[in-house]
């Protein structure tokens, strides 16, 4: 099933890079610092805000201090970040104001990942510090759509967590999630293992269109 659109808000963690280990082996740490569960809050982590996650967790914290420390973890541990499958490839084949990276993290470190990865940089941000409200809630997919000066509806969301699918379909945006079947899939468009796993070509009326390879 081909899926046309006129710009692409790509998730970044999970989906373009595999920063999992950097940003698993930080909140372990976190965790233990504080006397928290990493077992009941890794279902919670993924996909999300670190500062909202820590309000859940330690809601008495000084939520920005906490969340620098967490950032500074994972900047000494961003050489562990990976490339995934695909994303080299369709990112460098996709027009560059056709395209941006909505992520939960912030700017410093986003960029400091895909520096590592050897991944382009876009030319359009919305990181963590961008928006008020974080995935499940739409307002980082409709602000990407917006610098991007095209319509939510004429989006294409490209994600791996449960969160960013939520933000996705509640922002009215067609939605692709990739990742390992684990990921419970809340209503995705379409779903594949990787993005080597999409095809890129022309769209009707100056749209492009992705569909399984």
């Amino acid at each position: 099933m081909p899926l046309d659109f006129q710009a692409i808000l790509f998730d970044m963690d999970g989906v373009l890079v595999n920063s999992n280990p950097a940003i698993e082996a930080s909140w372990q740490a976190w965790c233990e610092r504080n006397g928290i569960d990493f077992s009941a809050m890794k279902p919670r982590l993924h996909g999300r805000k670190a500062v909202e996650v820590i309000r859940d967790f330690k809601p008495d914290a000084d939520i920005e201090a906490e969340w620098q420390i967490l950032i500074d973890q994972e900047m000494a541990m961003v050489g562990l970040t990976e490339a995934l499958p695909g994303a080299k490839a369709l990112m460098s084949s996709l027009p560059a104001d056709r395209w941006t990276i909505v992520t939960s993290a912030p700017l410093e470190l986003a960029r400091a990942r895909l520096d590592a990865a050897g991944l382009p940089h876009p030319e359009i941000w919305v990181s963590a510090r961008d928006v008020k409200r974080g995935k499940p809630a739409p307002d980082a997919f409709l602000l990407g759509a917006e610098r991007l000066q095209a319509r939510p509806q004429d989006c294409l969301v490209i994600e791996d967590s449960r969160a960013g699918i939520e933000a996705a379909l509640a922002g009215g945006i067609p939605c692709i999630m990739v990742g390992p079947e684990s990921e419970t899939d809340p209503g995705a468009d379409l779903r594949v293992r990787d993005l080597s796993a999409l095809a890129l070509s022309d769209g009707p009326n100056s749209a492009l269109s992705l569909s399984p390879a």
